[in-house]
């Protein structure tokens, strides 16, 4: 079989029945990447400034494709670490509005194939893939999962956004044009998730660290409920406490291999799909303002129905 067999098997295989639960010691990430184009950011940088204006009329539909159009970059370009990886998911499923599978965190994760050619190097039981075939399994990767998680996103979100017309006759300060909505503050022009996010990257950082002791665990089971909307299963965190192997992990020393892979592994299966399913239930709801973090600079309202 050749390693482009290979990645096909990959990609076919991700949502199959095993995923991979093997720790492997760290290795340094491939130096050579020489298939990259080392314009990749400016391509798409380059393709999201054309297709748009300055001030488009649903500047919030802006806004979003710009912050999509980053995440694009972050894939196509690799990832350093599995933690890495991870916080990009988290990121992910807030620009996506929440419209990836549940199961998809934990495949893209744990599957060893799939992680070692988004790390570009052997993990798990994979030995790794050429530069070339990483590269290309990263391009199938966002034509298979990502692009169709954007796409529902704005379907979902279109007509939610403000639509933005300045007239000489309108005195609607809530409908003014916005120059470079790239600039704006939160993500798709919403606070709330502006605010979700900060929680869930507090919140899957904690985890990631680990916890000092199980009161520490038991805090911030609480405050995972906000950074989940409550999205989390109550009983998650309640079992993560009680067995006891889940805590030592949990609560494992930051520089042991075993318990790093562990807490990224339950951070994967139970966090980020609760992340996941937080984002579609705000977006919902969530209404607009336009702001650049200056203070006066506000303005706009819309929520998806």
């Amino acid at each position: 079989m050749t390693e482009v067999d290979d990645v096909a098997t990959a990609l076919g295989s991700m949502f199959g029945d095993d995923v991979d639960v093997m720790v492997t010691s760290p290795s340094t990430r491939r130096a050579e990447r020489s298939s990259r184009s080392p314009s990749t950011k400016e391509r798409i940088e380059d393709a999201v400034q054309a297709a748009g204006t300055d001030s488009p009329i649903r500047a919030a539909v802006g806004k979003l494709s710009a912050d999509q159009a980053r995440l694009l970059v972050d894939v196509l370009e690799g990832f350093e670490t599995r933690r890495e990886l991870l916080e990009w998911q988290q990121d992910l499923a807030v620009h996506a509005l929440g419209q990836l599978d549940d199961e998809w965190f934990t495949r893209s994760a744990c599957h060893s194939p799939t992680v070692s050619a988004l790390l570009d190097r052997p993990w798990g039981t994979s030995d790794g893939y050429s530069a070339e075939v990483a590269l290309e399994f990263r391009r199938a990767y966002v034509a298979e999962f990502v692009l169709p998680a954007f796409h529902e996103a704005l379907k979902v979100f279109r007509w939610a956004a403000v639509a933005r017309v300045e007239h000489l006759d309108d005195e609607n300060e809530d409908a003014k044009p916005v120059e470079s909505p790239d600039r704006q503050q939160f993500p798709a022009m919403r606070p709330e998730l502006g605010e979700l996010n900060d929680r869930q990257e507090w919140a899957l950082g904690e985890l990631l660290d680990g916890f000092d002791d199980a009161e520490a665990l038991l805090v911030w089971g609480h405050q995972v409920t906000a950074a989940s909307y409550a999205e989390i299963d109550s009983s998650t965190v309640t079992r993560a406490y009680f067995e006891r192997p889940i805590r030592e992990h949990l609560c494992g020393p930051r520089d042991d291999a075993r318990a790093r892979f562990m807490r990224e592994s339950w951070a994967a299966k139970y966090l980020l799909p609760s992340f996941n399913r937080a984002a579609a239930a705000l977006a919902q709801r969530a209404t607009e303002v336009a702001s650049t973090g200056d203070p006066g600079h506000e303005g706009g309202s819309g929520s998806i129905s």
